[in-house]
């Protein structure tokens, strides 16, 4: 009954990294590419066709650590964590009359870059790592730029095509702001 306040992912640990795949980097930086370019030019739709049914998105908290051989963002308390369901139902909202929060619309622009792919245990997923510097821009005095690093978890179709399945978004500011968490990584 309650199965909707459940959080989405029970293990929030991320695949580790296997072999490094160079062969696989150009097919999935362009992957990448084209599915930031559906947020920048707000073809919702389309970027919701680059996600796996089972697509999870996690923005893990900052943990800020005086030693740096532990980790920098906690492996349960999420910032943000959704579904491909609830993206859909976000991304749904803007445009309508009573979204007004998301009038006017902002602008955002996404910067990938140190795009590396390793395999998992499991021969249909890649792991993919990246570096992403994205802005949000709504008007004068709204403006929000956050660097992070992205782990995704890339899966191959049957159709031979490449979703994503999982991606895990790690901030590189210690609190995030509200125009920071309102960008889709």
């Amino acid at each position: 009954m309650l199965e909707h306040l459940e959080p989405a992912v029970k293990d929030s640990r991320f695949p580790e990294r296997g072999a490094r795949r160079r062969d696989l980097t150009a097919a999935v930086t362009e992957f990448l590419t084209e599915e930031s370019a559906a947020l920048d030019e707000c073809r919702y739709n389309d970027w919701l066709d680059h996600l796996a049914d089972g697509f999870i998105y996690q923005v893990p908290v900052p943990v800020l650590r005086e030693d740096p051989s532990l980790p920098r963002h906690s492996d349960h308390a999420m910032l943000f964590e959704a579904t491909k369901n609830v993206l859909s139902l976000k991304l749904g909202r803007i445009g309508l009359r009573h979204a007004w929060s998301d009038r006017p619309g902002g602008t955002v622009r996404h910067f990938i870059g140190t795009v590396r792919a390793f395999d998992t245990t499991d021969e249909r997923r890649i792991r993919v790592d990246s570096n992403i510097l994205a802005s949000w821009s709504r008007g004068r005095g709204e403006t929000a730029l956050v660097s992070a690093a992205r782990q995704d978890l890339v899966t191959r179709e049957q159709d031979g095509e490449l979703r994503l399945l999982r991606r895990r978004v790690l901030l590189d500011v210690e609190v995030a702001t509200h125009e920071q968490l309102s960008i889709i990584f």
